[in-house]
């Protein structure tokens, strides 16, 4: 595939289509001033000399300077708001003169949050899945706002006003917090783009080993989660890459966390073991709480308040292979949601109205 250079101050690097120098315009990365060499060619261009990039990057660097009234979702009554439509992508957003600083609502009743994003693609729906051949849920209209749920990869999972959930590609909307200020965009970006901030740190695993009363396999797996921002992370899936003395993939594990990393701080992770009514020393299966897998971090705090779930606590996840023996596994992080602070949780919350 024919590759753009992208030259950023000292920074160089390459990227693979015009379709990526899109999604880098649209998330803030690629901006106006920024030189790009086009495939096959000595010359270089600046950024908003490029037609498919040129509104994208405008809209976003000039949207802060401007005077006047924010964006705005279908509140025409208002009898503010004009239609901008962007080139080369199709963007269509209601838009005045300036974004707010800071992460409030936009005003007017009805007025999109920096919390929300908005679909930008006309063939646009959710779908049951994380994938260009799931299922649809349900089409989504031009310029419809969405709250955001979850990211996978390059999805989001998003709810829309009347409570359908599912999956839609980054490529078709564009986030609201997008067209803020540069402090609004730094201060939000982490909502949107947590796999950014989160990360999977010192794995170490057991070989697998079968467990007690049945013919399972059962590792452990020991890592550190990390996150750099200032948000707290929730709803995490990671997923184990298990490999064999030849390098060969024999394996991929998701494994579900329950519990909360704390915003600019780490946690190792731990196996809440089953539960067995008191007073029994066997249950029906429908009886016990199955083993769970979560944070230290919240572990610590449900502890405080019932301290016997030590006893049923071991550190490690514990997971369930098929693979009797391997070499190396790649732990990193799948799916994950950064929960608003305070602050954007009372101005922009994510909670469906």
């Amino acid at each position: 595939m024919a590759q753009w250079l992208v030259t950023q101050g000292e920074h160089q690097f390459r990227v693979g289509g015009m379709s990526d120098l899109v999604k880098l315009a649209r998330a803030g990365d690629l901006r106006a001033g920024d030189m790009i060499q086009p495939p096959g060619t000595t010359d270089w261009l600046y950024v908003a000399e490029v037609p498919e990039l040129k509104s994208i990057v405008e809209l976003l660097e000039e949207a802060p300077k401007r005077s006047g009234v924010p964006i705005m979702a279908l509140a025409a009554a208002a009898g503010v708001l004009a239609l901008v439509l962007l080139g080369g992508g199709g963007v269509a957003l209601y838009l005045a003169s300036q974004v707010p600083e800071g992460a409030s609502p936009l005003i007017g009743e009805g007025g999109l949050q920096y919390s929300q994003m908005i679909v930008t693609d006309e063939s646009a729906s959710l779908v049951a899945e994380p994938s260009r051949t799931a299922a649809s849920v349900v089409d989504l209209t031009h310029e419809q706002p969405l709250e955001l749920l979850a990211k996978r990869g390059s999805y989001y999972h998003a709810r829309t006003a009347n409570g359908k959930e599912g999956w839609v590609s980054m490529d078709a909307v564009i986030p609201i917090y997008q067209l803020g200020s540069p402090e609004v965009r730094q201060e939000l970006d982490p909502l949107y783009n947590p796999d950014r901030y989160v990360q999977v740190a010192n794995a170490s695993w057991t070989q697998p080993v079968e467990q007690k009363g049945s013919d399972a396999l059962v590792t452990v797996f020991n890592f550190m989660i990390q996150n750099e921002s200032g948000y707290a992370m929730s709803d995490l899936v990671l997923q184990a890459v298990i490999k064999d003395a030849k390098g060969h993939e024999v394996e991929t594990i998701l494994l579900r966390l329950e519990g909360e990393v704390p915003p600019h701080g780490m946690t190792m992770v731990g196996t809440l073991a089953a539960e067995v009514p008191k007073g029994r020393k066997k249950a029906k299966a429908e009886e016990v709480v199955p083993p769970k897998v979560l944070t230290e971090w919240t572990f610590m705090k449900m502890s405080e308040t019932d301290p016997d779930l030590q006893l049923r606590y071991s550190a490690g996840a514990e997971v369930v292979m098929t693979t009797p023996e391997f070499t190396n596994a790649l732990v990193s992080i799948y799916e994950l949601r950064a929960l608003p602070n305070d602050k954007v949780a009372k101005d922009a919350t994510l909670a469906p109205k």
